[in-house]
């Protein structure tokens, strides 16, 4: 809840972005068509009436609840309670909270008329001066949302100001390249190819090194999957079209082709069948569907509940026979170490073993949806607002699995993939099992005269007997089981490769528990 987090900024300022989160989480809730009344009582019953947070979601609810009439008690309440809340925030050195109540401000502001872009963008930009180039240290994601609103007013600013914006872009976008964060650094690059050319200035230095950006996050991603790979290159093509001298093109095609047949290789000959590329493309254009329909986060949770990304073992099962042989003789799992982790049983035997090619085939599941989810994001079609909102809608979060989902999600935007495995795999559990007590469900086991929370594994279990056999299945191979990928285990163990702790990893094991979540949900409700 809000006051949580205000109690929570208070104590340590430089996490105030989970606050703003709870502050846009409630605006959003009211701006939505969804009836979200519940939510906003809870919230303002908890908070004092004066403070400017109150009387900012307390006025947009009137504003919203008359049909944008209550102009006094609405937006213009609203407005005055913005910059109160960016006073405090400085005061406080809430950097992202400031930053938060200056947008707001901005639209706000805009859509009433007129909006004077002068007086709006000094104040933005002497903040962002002031915290950017000085010691403080401000949630520099939102930077990108200021700047692309100051870019739909070019031609309304001050030379002056176009000039100290132009210098902070450029700025920015030097630090995300030193930093290797090309996707954020190419839409820096984009920002200020657009400022140039509304300045009419030569564009080509840029465009040279949006083609490099492609070139150095292949460089860095060298020892990715082949498809990973191709997929960087397709969207360099995509991108520098226009631009992309005819030498360089043919060059980056050949890649793509050889990526491509690298890929078909590093899959099993039962797979060969699949073409992930269609796989890959139906995740997106479904996204895009939903999304033109509804929003970007009602797309993200449609999607936690699309069979995407995780195999099928009620069809592996089904194929058994395509290779008796291979599902005839035991089988010992060995570590990454050489040590002996796991047994599978032989035909038989008792206990339970993958069918053959279903962890190769989870494998390129994970792969596809690893891949689309990034063409999303690059394309600027899901963004980090968007795992925010859906995040603070799940059922049963704790405030402590939201505070570690939060830095997990910043952490996966901001490119440092081990630090959002390694925030995000302990959640796995505590999620999974507050939202089966959220629903009513017990999760915890006997054992003697005390009860205990079941494991993992037991969760899953619980998933796989309740919900779903595919599911449960693909969470256990892929988390808990010595048989399969076994994530949990190696990262608590710290066996996994830091090779391993890429954009797939984090971004599959975020996915995987917002739809562990939604699907709980679902089920019992």
């Amino acid at each position: 809840m809000i006051s949580d987090k205000l109690e929570q900024a208070r104590i340590s300022p430089e996490e105030d972005y989970h606050l703003k989160g709870d502050i846009r989480r409630a605006l959003r809730a009211i701006e939505s068509d969804r009836n979200h009344s519940g939510l906003i009582e809870e919230e303002l019953g908890s908070l004092d009436p004066d403070h400017p947070v109150y009387r900012l979601i307390d006025s947009i609810r009137v504003w919203e609840g008359s049909d944008h009439e209550e102009f006094e008690s609405g937006v213009r309440a609203a407005l005055e309670a913005l910059d109160d809340l960016y006073e405090l925030a400085l005061e406080e050195e809430w950097y992202s909270v400031a930053s938060y109540a200056l947008l707001k401000s901005i639209e706000y502001r805009e859509g009433l008329g007129g909006f004077d872009a002068t007086e709006q963008f000094d104040e933005v930009l002497n903040f962002f001066y002031d915290h950017f180039y000085g010691g403080s240290e401000v949630d520099l994601g939102q930077l990108g949302d200021h700047v692309e609103k100051m870019l739909e007013h070019l031609d309304e600013m001050e030379e002056d100001n176009i000039s100290k914006l132009s210098r902070l872009v450029e700025d920015r976008a030097q630090q995300l390249r030193e930093n290797r964060q090309y996707m954020a650094e190419r839409d820096y690059l984009d920002y200020y190819i657009t400022i140039k050319n509304h300045l009419g200035e030569n564009v080509s230095e840029e465009e040279s090194r949006l083609v490099e950006s492609y070139e150095d996050e292949l460089e860095q991603k060298s020892s990715a999957n082949s498809m990973l790979k191709a997929d960087i290159l397709e969207r360099g093509v995509s991108r520098c079209q226009s631009f992309l001298p005819d030498e360089k093109e043919n060059e980056w095609r050949l890649r793509i082709r050889e990526l491509n047949k690298q890929a078909r290789e590093e899959m099993p000959a039962t797979e060969h069948e699949v073409d992930l590329s269609e796989d890959i493309t139906r995740i997106v254009d479904h996204f895009k569907q939903v999304q033109s329909k509804t929003s970007s986060w009602e797309a993200l949770v449609n999607l936690l509940y699309q069979p995407i990304g995780q195999g099928n073992f009620e069809e592996a099962l089904e194929n058994i026979d395509e290779a008796p042989a291979a599902n005839m003789l035991p089988k010992n799992v060995i570590s990454s170490e050489g040590d002996s982790i796991g047994f599978e049983p032989g035909m038989n035997q008792d206990g339970e073993r993958a069918p053959t090619g279903y962890i190769a085939g989870l494998r390129a599941s994970n792969h596809t949806l690893a891949v689309a989810l990034r063409r999303l994001i690059d394309q600027k079609l899901l963004s980090e607002s968007d795992f925010y909102m859906v995040l603070t809608l799940l059922p049963g979060i704790a405030i402590q699995d939201e505070a570690f989902l939060t830095d997990t999600i910043i952490n996966l935007f901001e490119e440092r993939y081990a630090e959002a495995v390694h925030l995000a795999v302990p959640r796995l559990e505590s999620v999974t099992a507050n939202v089966y007590e959220e629903m009513g469900k017990a999760v915890t086991k006997n054992q003697g005269q005390l009860y205990r929370q079941k494991g993992l594994g037991g969760l899953f279990k619980l998933i796989e007997e309740d919900i779903s056999t595919n599911f449960g299945k693909y969470l256990q191979y892929r988390y808990t089981d010595t048989a399969g990928q076994n994530i949990r285990n190696q990262v608590a163990h710290g066996q996994i490769k830091y090779s391993a702790a890429n954009f797939k990893q984090a971004s599959t094991l975020l996915f995987d528990i917002y739809r562990t979540a939604a699907r709980i949900e679902e089920n019992y409700n």
